[in-house]
């Protein structure tokens, strides 16, 4: 089971979420590309977790905070897996947060579908979520909702 011993934000989050993810969808960006739903014991304004904090079973974990400021570059991201055995320890200025049986996972833009129309515009292809909604896309098992890019003659 996935446990979040401790979390400590160093920084005031407004919205800050817990994202159990099983899906994807391409044609929006911040948390609505990531499908599934947020752990409501997350929310704005915490300066902790409660210790020991056991998670639901879920394929992908995003733990996301925005600055209450709305400064891009305080902005919290850590999207995680299940990993029996292993643990996310990370000390720096945003958070002291450690992570049982998890690893951590580091976006990579080089997954972003540059054929998608909506990767020109800059709220899509700067948004972190999106890049890693992207990397996601790129595995098979996956499940997504169809870009217009993927849409056939009879859809809508």
């Amino acid at each position: 089971m996935v446990e979040i011993e401790y979390a400590h934000f160093r920084n005031t989050y407004k919205i800050l979420w817990l994202r159990y993810v099983y899906g994807v969808d391409l044609n929006t960006h911040c948390m609505k590309c990531l499908l599934g739903h947020n752990d409501k014991r997350v929310r704005g304004y915490m300066n902790s977790l409660p210790p020991n904090m056991e998670l639901e079973e879920s394929r992908f974990y995003y733990l996301c905070g925005v600055d209450k400021d709305f400064n891009w570059n305080k902005n919290l991201h850590i999207p995680f897996v299940r990993s029996v055995g292993q643990e996310i320890v990370i000390d720096n200025e945003f958070v002291n947060i450690k992570i049982l049986n998890a690893r951590l996972i580091h976006i990579d833009t080089n997954y972003i579908n540059w054929r998608l129309p909506q990767s020109r515009n800059r709220l899509f292809n700067t948004c972190r979520n999106w890049q890693f909604a992207n990397m996601l896309a790129s595995l098979p098992t996956v499940p997504q909702t169809p870009t217009q890019e993927q849409l056939g003659l009879f859809d809508k």
